[in-house]
Formats: structure tokens, C-alpha cells, sequence
């Protein structure tokens, strides 16, 4: 790099004490540095000088990483911050305690493909994730992948979403190609209008060095490689390693292909396919407990009795790979049932005494579980669901349509699983109970009519002042309803919260949160936030707006829910449920499950954890 951004140990940027560089790429450089507000370590990504010294570029990274700070996904490093202190550009993230990616493969590469295909599923949700919001990485490529030990599992994070790009932006941004020539799409090579498949592009790339030990693509200068992503097909991985079966090839030339319409469409369809091209099929330890089952039911004397202890105890295990799970916790032991197979991708669980609902972005269903009898049943969903909301005997499911600007709210009858009405309506959220049915439009939130899901009145939300990049927002992060009034949640860029009297549509109170907040429940005379980057609850008092108290939980917290005198959340990454006393504001239980957590409920007497499936 041919301006070196050179901070000093001991020197402050941005309200960050810079420790040690511990990282250097073609846009700058990356140190350890103490956030003395928080008193945690971060990892601040300071740009080089000339870029910072280019206004265009400056505002575009600036809005851009503000987005990127919306993103919520368990794979993905937390953005805290982008800024400008004095000339220095910098973006604050998580500091993730690990290796990445780019040194495991200098001393071990070849990898086994097994390992390969875990961290590239990892990598592929994140991805998603983020295509799923508009925005493309650009830059994905072995040094932004983090690979972190938590609890005997190998958790990955992708970073630098900070440099991401809108797909409604074309081509390279201010005149600077971002990407690394190793793993660029030719399409970010030409100046194209991007989408996420040039990043399904990147990936192929960095599944081919993974798997080979070599980069596809390799000459005496940069320019020699540019060309070749331009005009060369992709060689064959089976002729670089010769145990790699010859179905890798093509799963690799139609993720590299030149014509970005050939590719898959998506991130973790190139996964499955490179699983399904090595022979891979389900983890061995889920594996193990087929076996261990099917041994217990050779044991006939003791079939009648195994059965009727599952289906009273929480259902069947989970054998899709990469689908979902639904799991009861009895708050009188603390312990977790045995999981209810669920489709890929779960979002969002309701309960109440005699139901559960969840629903499944990825195969667009939505399931019903009758916890008395272990009954669970798939129905098809119009859209894709997000979240849900259980009042009454209805179901009420907001859902993403074919296109960015669409979507559908739909209530389905709770016993039989039958879909009642539906409004054409792009929510991000809905909440329902004796205040009525409420949805964030995204900007604005309505209230339907229970039967008709027709528009009763519309009240604004509004932006912050001036209305800029920023003091913008992507959604309005949750909802739900509790003393008496309806309560709406902002996100990582817009950090606020609206309480609206139900009666007269009117916003009531309008909190100012000093943290980026996700999901909300008003229970215990309080307001409970999740604070999505310190990993802590947040207890706030509804009159006044103070913090009332900070409850440090597992890393990256997922769902609140209220019950048994208890507030209840999950950590994705920990793969633990913490109980928290409200008396105390202490975690009294941590419960360990063997699914990801991304959502709870409370119902029945227990508390359903809905979650990605081992």
C-alpha cells in the first residue's frame, strides 16, 4: 500500500485507545484498540489517506458502513462504528480473538473438505444475509473470514461489511475497484452494476484455494490475473488435487462462470452443491444419534414406552441439514426437550397455552405445533415469513413478496392452520394482542382490522432530523404490545423507541437509546432491549427513559420473552438460553441447547427456542 496510515501506539481516534496494528491490507490498516466508554477491546479499520481524502468515497463508506451496522447475523462482525476523526477514516468492529482464514490455509492447505464446507456454510448465511438487505460484499476473500473456538466449535465471522456496496450502485465506487484480484468477479473487474453473485463468484474462488491449496488464478502481476478472470475458464480442481472428486469441478465453473447468470443463485446453494459434489452428507454426530436410535428401537419391549416419552418430552431430533429446530424449556428444571425438526432458515416463534407457531425464511413455510399431543405440521406460506404474532385464535405473519417492495400480512385460523385473510402490505414486523393487530410498515406502522387486516389508520414514524444518511433507518427493527400501549423499535442506525397509545394512534413517548437496539418487550413495570453489539439486556424505565440496569448475557443475544416471572433471551453463538431474574437484574440460569438460538416465546408454561438446527 502506498499510503501507510502509521498510527501510533497510545495514540486516540475516534474515542479509541490504538494498541497494536494487527492487521494490513490494500485499503488500510487494521489495530486492536481499547473503547475506554465500554471497556472493550475493538478492532478499528482505519482507511488510507487517499481514499479518506476523497470526498465521494468518504461519504459512500460512511452511509454504506451505517448500513452494514444493520446487519444481524450471528456470522457476521458487528460494525460499532464508522466516523472521521481529524482525516482519519476508521470503522470500529467486534475484536474477534482468533485466526483467520487466510494464515490457517498458509500452514495447513489443503484443507479437509469437510472443515472447508462448515466454514463455507458459515460464510454463505452471511452472505445471504446480507444480499437479503441489498447489499453486496465485494471483498470476500480468505483475511476477512475470522474463524473463533467457542465450546469445541469453530465459529466464523466475515468482516470488512463496512466497504460493502449497495446492488442499486453500479459499478466500481469513486473510481476504486474494490475487491482483491484473487478472488474479483469479472463483472467488478468491468464496472457492472453488481448483485450477489459476484460474491457467489469470490466464494468460488476461495472454495477452490480451500480445497486445493492453490488460487485458481495465478501470474506474474496483477494485471496477468485480471485478465485471466476476464477470459480464462476456470481450471479443474480435481487436476489440482487429484482426491477431489471430478462433480467439484463443475459445482466450482458454474460459481465462476463469466456470465453471472449461469451461477447459483445464491451463496449457500454453492455450499450444497460442493457438499453434495464431495459426498458429504450429515454431520457425524448427528450420525451417531440415528445409530443410537435405531438401536434403541430394536430394543422392542421398549418401543411403546420410547414413543410415548418422545412425544411428551418435545417431539422428534432434527435430521435435515441446515434446517431448524423447535425446543420447549421447562422453567421448573431448567432443562431443554428433545427438538422439533423445523424448515431452514427459522425466524420467528409464537406461543401461547395450546399452540406454537414458527416460521422458515429459506423453504417459505410456516409450522404449527400442538405441544399436547406432539402434533407438528408444515403449511405453505404466501411470501416469504418473517416474523408472527399469536392473539386470540389467529395467526397474524408478515412476509416478503417476489420483489424488494413487496410483501403480504396474512392471519391464519390458529387450530386449523387455515389461511383467514390477506393485505398486500410490505411489513418488516407485527405485533397483535388487546391493544389490536399493529405492523411496521417500514417507514410508517399501521393498524388492521383483526378480520379484514384492512388499514384502520396509518401514524408516521419519524426520521431523525436532518433527514440524512445519517439519521436514516432500514426497518423498524420489532414490535409488541404491553401496558396498554403499542411499542416500536428502531434500528442500529436510527436508535429509538416509539410508544403509541392504541386509542388515539397518537406517539406518546419517543426514548432515545444510547446503543444499537434489537427485539423489545415491555414485562415487570420495565422495557427490555437487547443491545445487539454489547451483548447485554437492557432494563429501561418506560416514565422516565433511564437505563435501569445493564445484564451482561451470551455473545450475540437473540429474542427476548417474558414468563414464569422470568425474562428469557438466547445467545446464537454461545448456543445457550439465560434466565433472568427481574428482582435481581441477574442471570439465575444458563441453559445450554445444542441449537443456535434466534428467537424465543413463552407459552404453556414453557419457553419455546427457536433456532438453526447442529
Amino acid at each position: 500500500m502506498s499510503d501507510l496510515v502509521g498510527i501510533a501506539s497510545g495514540t486516540e481516534v475516534g474515542g479509541y485507545l490504538v494498541e497494536e496494528l494487527i492487521g494490513r491490507g490494500g485499503m488500510g490498516e487494521v489495530y486492536r484498540a481499547h473503547d475506554n466508554r465500554l471497556g472493550r477491546n475493538v478492532a478499528l479499520k482505519i482507511l488510507a489517506s487517499s481514499l479518506a481524502a476523497d470526498e465521494g468515497f468518504r461519504e459512500r463508506m460512511l452511509r454504506e458502513s451505517r448500513l452494514a451496522a444493520s446487519l444481524d447475523h450471528p456470522n457476521v462482525v458487528p460494525i460499532y462504528e464508522a466516523g472521521d476523526d481529524d482525516g482519519h477514516l476508521f470503522i470500529a468492529m467486534r475484536f474477534v480473538d482468533g485466526e483467520d482464514f487466510r494464515s490457517l490455509l498458509r500452514h495447513q492447505a489443503p484443507l479437509d473438505p469437510a472443515r472447508v464446507v462448515a466454514i463455507a456454510a458459515q460464510v454463505a448465511d452471511a452472505l445471504d444475509a446480507a444480499h437479503d438487505k441489498g447489499l453486496v460484499h465485494r471483498d470476500v476473500k480468505p483475511s476477512n473470514v475470522l474463524l473463533d473456538q467457542q465450546g469445541g466449535r469453530e465459529h466464523v465471522y466475515l468482516a470488512d461489511f463496512g466497504l460493502t456496496q449497495s446492488a442499486s450502485d453500479r459499478g466500481p465506487t469513486d473510481g476504486h475497484m474494490l475487491g482483491t484480484v484473487d478472488y474479483v468477479a469479472p463483472e467488478q473487474i468491468r464496472g457492472d452494476d453488481l448483485d450477489g453473485r459476484a460474491d457467489v463468484y469470490s466464494l468460488g474462488c476461495l472454495l477452490f484455494e480451500a480445497l486445493t491449496g492453490t488460487l485458481p488464478f495465478e501470474g506474474a502481476s496483477d494485471l496477468a490475473v485480471v485478465f485471466a478472470h476476464l477470459e480464462h475458464e476456470p481450471p479443474r480442481a480435481s487436476e489440482r488435487a487429484p482426491m477431489l472428486p471430478t462433480a467439484v469441478d463443475d459445482v466450482i465453473a458454474r460459481a465462476m462462470a463469466k456470465d453471472r447468470e449461469a451461477r447459483q443463485p445464491s451463496c449457500r446453494e454453492l455450499v450444497e452443491e460442493v457438499r453434495t459434489a464431495l459426498g458429504l452428507e450429515a454431520p457425524p454426530a448427528r450420525r451417531r444419534r440415528l445409530a443410537v436410535a435405531m438401536a434403541a428401537a430394536a430394543v422392542l419391549v421398549a418401543v411403546a414406552a420410547i414413543v410415548s416419552a418422545v412425544l411428551l418430552r418435545g417431539g422428534t431430533p432434527v435430521s435435515a441439514a441446515g434446517g431448524g429446530a423447535l425446543v420447549r424449556i421447562d422453567p421448573r428444571s431448567n432443562s431443554a426437550g428433545r427438538p422439533f425438526a423445523v424448515g431452514a432458515g427459522p425466524e420467528t416463534v409464537a406461543a401461547d397455552a395450546n399452540q406454537v407457531w414458527a416460521s422458515s425464511r429459506r423453504d417459505a413455510s410456516l409450522w404449527r405445533l400442538v405441544p399436547a399431543t406432539g402434533s407438528l405440521s408444515k403449511i405453505p406460506a404466501i411470501g416469504v415469513p418473517g416474523d408472527l404474532a399469536r392473539f386470540g385464535s389467529r395467526v397474524y405473519v408478515a412476509a416478503e413478496g417476489p420483489t424488494a417492495f413487496s410483501g403480504n400480512v396474512a392471519a391464519y385460523d390458529a387450530v386449523s392452520g387455515n389461511r383467514l385473510a390477506g393485505k398486500e402490505l410490505l411489513a418488516c414486523s407485527v405485533t397483535a394482542g388487546a391493544e389490536g393487530v399493529w405492523v411496521a410498515g417500514c417507514p410508517d406502522v399501521y393498524q388492521l382490522d383483526e378480520a379484514s387486516l384492512k388499514k384502520v389508520r396509518r401514524i408516521v414514524i419519524p426520521f431523525g432530523a436532518p433527514h440524512d444518511t445519517a439519521h436514516d433507518r432500514q426497518e423498524l427493527e420489532d414490535m409488541t404490545t404491553g401496558a396498554g400501549s403499542v411499542w416500536v423499535l428502531g434500528d442500529a442506525i436510527d436508535r429509538r423507541l416509539w410508544r403509541i397509545d392504541p386509542a388515539t394512534g397518537r406517539i406518546v413517548h419517543s426514548y432515545r437509546l444510547g446503543f444499537a437496539p434489537q427485539h423489545v418487550e415491555v414485562a415487570a413495570g420495565s422495557i427490555w432491549l437487547v443491545d445487539q453489539f454489547a451483548d447485554e439486556v437492557v432494563r429501561i424505565d418506560p416514565d422516565s427513559g433511564r437505563e435501569l440496569a445493564r445484564i451482561q448475557v451470551g455473545r450475540v443475544a437473540s429474542g427476548l420473552a417474558f414468563g414464569d416471572g422470568s425474562i428469557w433471551t438466547g445467545s446464537n453463538v454461545d448456543r445457550t438460553v439465560e434466565r433472568i431474574d427481574p428482582r435481581t437484574n441477574r442471570v439465575v440460569a444458563t441453559i445450554r441447547v445444542r441449537e443456535q438460538p434466534r428467537d424465543l416465546a413463552f407459552g404453556g408454561g414453557a419457553v419455546w427456542v427457536l433456532g438453526d438446527a447442529e
